[in-house]
């Protein structure tokens, strides 16, 4: 059974506002790694895993 009209499209904005969520706490933990916070509080204030902010910190040095 397929998907109505409506709820393709109500599956459409809830995934632009998960991915827009998600990117919204990667920037803040780009931001606190920036301002020397530890990998381990920003998972808990983020709930971002350690292999995702261990992958920012990386990307930050890269950038610098």
């Amino acid at each position: 059974m397929g998907l109505t009209e409506r709820e393709e499209i109500m599956e459409i904005v809830t995934s632009w506002g998960e991915k827009a969520a998600q990117k919204t706490r990667e920037e803040i933990a780009a931001n606190l790694l920036r301002e020397g916070m530890s990998i381990e509080t920003i998972v808990r204030v983020t709930g971002l895993t350690v292999e995702q902010v261990q992958q920012l910190q990386s990307q930050l040095t890269q950038e610098n």
